[in-house]
């Protein structure tokens, strides 16, 4: 078996590009395998700043001989009705080198067409990949593509070499005016010879040796290796979280793990102040007492692109580095903390929102206008209303901060840590700093029940703001993250259970916007294009938790508004669709729907029992005239819904509903609406697909 290596060498590629254009061209030799039918062919993905590299082994010599089908013209123009074969079958034969002696007739969709068989010898591997390796470069995706120089090829960074072997020998490939060759590059700085590779099995080790750990899992093991033993060594604990861990991966070649520190005086800033600093900024690892957990010390691990020598020097650059950071840090967070909360709301006012709808603080108000609607709707008591209310008012003055300014991160954390220095109440300085939960999809919800309101505020604020200035998101763009402004209200409705509905709080939403920023706003259109936009994200957050197609699309074409009411109407109806049963009660239910559906009434329509003729239109409309206007559970929609079949079939069953007499007709069609304008209330029923159908 053979060994192919493919590595192209470029100039320090960002760190988060790294492992995704990796993936990216594993991906694309899998497929190559597959497409060439060259069995299991083991693919391995190297990558550093430096290098985009691929080893695939147990390679074949050739592909496997096969045989090829070749659909020619349809019979009628292949053939003359005599049976000779015409010039378009001749040609046909002559194209592929075929004898139409051999040729079999099939029928595809009724029409007979022309098929021949041809036996097609397999490609040597090696002429396959120097055929096929130049297109995986070209597909590569980074999310900034650039051209260099005057050469058209589009890549994230400069190409600086390409090795390309068959087991030992060369293969030809270029990009630009790179040619492949047999060497490769070490370590920039430890190893500034080329190192030549005979074969391309020694890839991996002979990187090995010139200081470059190609491997990134091998490499990140190396890295945890390195900082556990320096916990052993030290007695404190490293937060090795997973992101900083695979950046930092990716950041060097030939890791070398190293402790810094920092004046004990800057611990007094917030915990997430300084490991903001360390881990977002510097790519440091924060480090915590080894007894207890939460308690940061004036320490960092930090890990250098190369070996041990002259570690000390490193240390105290990169001490010198964070120690200019946490100093400006000091200052912005003293500044901060000469001025009350008021001061940078007022500051808010200077800043715009949007261009159109107003400053910050323009923004604050309406916030806080709509946390008081929502916090009504959910029944708080008036220290629960206050609470929520104070929230809304703090909420976002820390933006205006000099340390959220310098550190955006931080936003809501700030104004927590400010708002319980100035002694407000816990569940204030804990709501401004969780109303921005939930960030991101399966993320934390808030704790605390005040901070709910204003998280929601928040969202329906953004999202009506944006949609009054036609900024709806199309396609995959979506500048201002508004399907995670939707996303965040759709999971914090169902996350925390609330019986809200979704129209009502858009209705809201609306209605405080239009009276503070501008009232001649198209109200109506506006409200259309967001509650579809919620519902859009609704229907997401259903199919993300496994439910049907049919069962999602029931539940959000009905008349009901509420979340929660859909998300737990799904769930029952899935349990209940399979059963004999549920199937007869709603195929009874909309024999009535389509009815009235193809013979619509004015709404206003009102059945009169007295021209009832029959026993069955009266045990009808007695169950119908029964029917509750507010359904509270699914239990009880299924419950009122069996309660129909039985009254209903009897009615189709007994009697004719289009009767020719146009008053009878009409009436009989009454009560026909009558259940249609009720199920639909609730669900579209007629979107229901049962097993077997």
């Amino acid at each position: 078996m053979n060994t192919c290596l493919l590595e192209m060498g470029l100039e320090e590629v960002p760190a988060q590009m790294i492992q995704p254009a990796a993936e990216q061209l594993r991906q694309c030799a899998l497929q190559f395998c597959k497409n060439h039918q060259l069995g299991e062919v083991q693919v391995r993905s190297f990558s550093t700043p430096r290098r985009l590299a691929l080893v695939l082994e147990n390679l074949p010599d050739q592909q496997p001989n096969r045989t090829k089908e070749l659909k020619g013209p349809p019979l009628v123009i292949a053939q003359t009705p005599e049976g000779e074969w015409t010039k378009a079958a001749e040609g046909f034969a002559r194209k592929h080198g075929i004898d139409l002696d051999a040729a079999e007739i099939r029928k595809i969709g009724g029409k007979a067409y022309l098929f021949v068989s041809r036996n097609v010898a397999g490609q040597s591997t090696g002429s396959l990949l120097k055929d096929n390796a130049p297109n995986w470069l070209q597909q590569l995706s980074f999310p900034k593509n650039m051209r260099w120089g005057s050469y058209r090829t589009r890549l994230i960074r400069p190409v600086r070499w390409l090795v390309f072997l068959w087991n030992g020998t060369v293969l030809p490939l270029s990009v630009e005016n790179v040619q492949s060759s047999r060497e490769t590059r070490g370590h920039r700085f430890l190893c500034e010879t080329p190192v030549a590779l005979n074969h391309a099995k020694e890839y991996e080790a002979a990187l090995e040796q010139a200081h470059v750990v190609a491997d990134p899992d091998k490499r990140k093991q190396r890295i945890l290796d390195q900082i556990r033993e320096l916990e052993g060594v030290q007695g404190f604990r490293v937060e090795t979280e997973v992101e900083l861990l695979d950046e930092v991966t990716n950041l060097v070649e030939w890791p070398t793990a190293l402790v810094g520190e920092f004046d004990e005086r800057f611990l007094e800033l917030p915990p997430e102040a300084l490991v903001t600093s360390m881990a977002v900024h510097q790519r440091y690892f924060p480090v915590y007492d080894a007894r207890q957990s939460n308690l940061l010390l004036n320490r960092f691990v930090t890990v250098r692109n190369g070996d041990e020598r002259s570690l000390t020097t490193v240390q105290q650059g990169n001490e010198r580095v964070l120690r200019a950071r946490l100093s400006d840090a000091q200052f912005f967070f003293n500044e901060d903390r000469k001025h009350a909360p008021e001061y940078f709301l007022a500051k808010g006012g200077q800043a715009v929102f949007f261009q159109g709808r107003g400053s910050q603080q323009d923004r604050g108000f309406r916030i806080q206008q709509l946390t008081e609607r929502i916090a009504e709707q959910l029944d708080f008591s008036p220290e629960q209303r206050q609470q929520a209310s104070r929230i809304a008012e703090l909420c976002k003055f820390d933006l205006q901060t000099q340390m959220v300014y310098e550190f955006p991160e931080l936003q809501g954390v700030m104004g927590g840590h400010y708002a319980r220095l100035l002694e407000e109440p816990e569940v204030v300085c804990r709501g401004i700093r969780e109303h921005y939960l939930p960030g991101y999809a399966g993320d934390a919800l808030p704790q605390n029940l005040q901070t709910v309101p204003v998280a929601l505020a928040d969202r329906l604020d953004q999202l009506a703001v944006a949609f009054s200035l036609g900024m709806i998101p199309s396609g995959s763009a979506d500048p201002f993250a508004l399907r995670r402004a939707a996303q965040g209200v759709m999971q914090l409705l169902l996350g925390l259970q609330l019986e809200l509905c979704s129209q009502d709080l858009v209705a809201a939403a609306v209605e405080v916007l239009t009276k503070q920023q501008n009232p001649d706003l198209e109200t109506v259109k506006l409200h259309q294009q967001l509650a579809g936009f919620l519902l859009q994200r609704q229907r997401w957050q259903l199919r993300e938790q496994g439910l049907a197609h049919d069962v999602v699309e029931a539940v959000l074409k009905g008349e009901q508004t509420q979340p929660l009411w859909q998300l737990r109407m799904a769930q029952y109806l899935e349990s209940v669709q399979s059963q004999p049963s549920f199937k007869l009660q709603v195929e009874a239910v909309l024999r009535a729907v389509n009815l009235s559906q193809k013979n619509p009434l004015p709404p206003e329509f009102a059945v009169n029992p007295e021209r009832f003729a029959h026993k069955a239109e009266h045990a009808l409309h007695v169950v119908v005239a029964a029917l509750p206007d507010h359904i509270t559970s699914p239990e009880s929609f299924m419950e009122t819904l069996a309660q129909l079949e039985v009254p209903i079939t009897r009615f189709f069953t007994e009697i004719l509903v289009m009767d020719e007499n146009p008053e009878t007709r009409h009436n009989r069609l009454g009560l026909c609406q009558w259940i249609s304008a009720w199920s639909l209330q609730h669900l579209d029923l007629r979107e229901l697909v049962f097993p077997g159908e």
